[in-house]
């Protein structure tokens, strides 16, 4: 009886901790070694839970990011659309220069942190003294919301960030916990077999076996805007 590597899923040490109490319960000798069995599946689901729910907010918080980036380059697109108009098309004017030094594609370009650090930069030129006091204001008005937003949404994500690292621990840890129990029942049931005159596959018949063609690894999460490697889960 091995250890069960903690990269395969939660399920498969559930589905091997439900066959070990069951085989323990089942026989009169060996039904006060499922104590600890019994507790550690009790633990399960909300370790599960745990797992499942920061999944879920690294999910949302993605979402909310590439919505609000979304709303942020276009807000930017209009920034650029009225600072052409108000040049009358002539991009060599220093009020046009001053905020677009590059074309439009590439100022957008950026994931949101360096988007709204780039919007920020531009609500800093408008404060220049090239543009009419009308159009600064309209055009700060229409920045300053969507600059918040991304900022927020940013904030939000550092905490599911940070939630899903402590959700990922306590799954790991709950395996390393079981993969304890596991060892532990196991040296109880040698000594019990080497009492009783029974061999090693007497002890080994209480642990699920693997399927011939064996388990796959758990998949685990996607990566996050390439930032969170696959959940051993």
């Amino acid at each position: 009886m091995r250890a069960i590597p903690t990269s395969r899923s939660t399920l498969t040490f559930w589905e091997d901790l439900i066959f070990l109490e069951a085989a323990l319960l089942a026989d009169e000798e060996t039904r006060e070694l499922a104590a600890p069995v019994t507790a550690l599946i009790n633990e399960f689901m909300p370790a599960l839970q745990r797992d499942l729910e920061t999944r879920r907010s690294l999910i949302q918080s993605s979402a909310r990011t590439s919505v609000a980036d979304a709303r942020l380059d276009f807000g930017i697109r209009g920034l650029f659309s009225d600072t052409l108009h108000l040049v009358k098309q002539n991009r060599k004017r220093p009020e046009f220069t001053a905020l677009f030094s590059t074309h439009i594609g590439a100022v957008v370009r950026h994931a949101l942190k360096r988007q709204v650090e780039v919007a920020r930069d531009l609500l800093d030129k408008l404060g220049l003294p090239h543009y009419p006091e009308e159009f600064r204001s309209a055009q700060i008005h229409a920045l300053q919301p969507l600059i918040a937003r991304g900022a927020q949404v940013l904030e939000e994500q550092r905490q599911a960030e940070l939630a899903r690292v402590g959700g990922r621990i306590d799954v790991r840890t709950w395996k390393e916990e079981a993969n304890a129990v596991r060892l532990s029942v196991y040296a109880s049931l040698l000594a019990l077999a080497a009492k009783n005159g029974r061999g090693k596959p007497w002890a080994e018949v209480f642990f699920k076996q693997k399927s011939a063609a064996g388990e796959s690894e758990d998949d685990g999460d996607a990566p996050v805007d390439g930032g969170e490697p696959p959940d051993e889960v």
